[in-house]
């Protein structure tokens, strides 16, 4: 049986200009702390999650990565 994890992802990656590199080291980061605690990479996903911030406002919605990850349990 599999036991999966859901970790998010950076919620609002900015670099300087040319030096994309750094936006995958963050998620290289996540994966690789994860790794080393024994679960193993599955895959990204891009999930939409809408806010609802009181009575008067319009909901907002953001999009936000979930790396998911999991481990075998015997």
């Amino acid at each position: 049986m599999r036991k999966y994890k859901i970790v998010g992802g950076p919620k609002e990656i900015i670099v300087k200009q040319g030096n994309s590199e750094e936006a995958y080291k963050l998620f290289e980061d996540i994966i690789n702390q994860e790794v080393s605690q024994g679960w193993e990479y599955h895959s990204m996903e891009n999930i939409a999650i809408t806010e609802k911030p009181g009575c008067l406002q319009q909901p907002i919605t953001r999009y936000s990565y979930m790396l998911i990850f999991y481990k075998d349990e015997k």
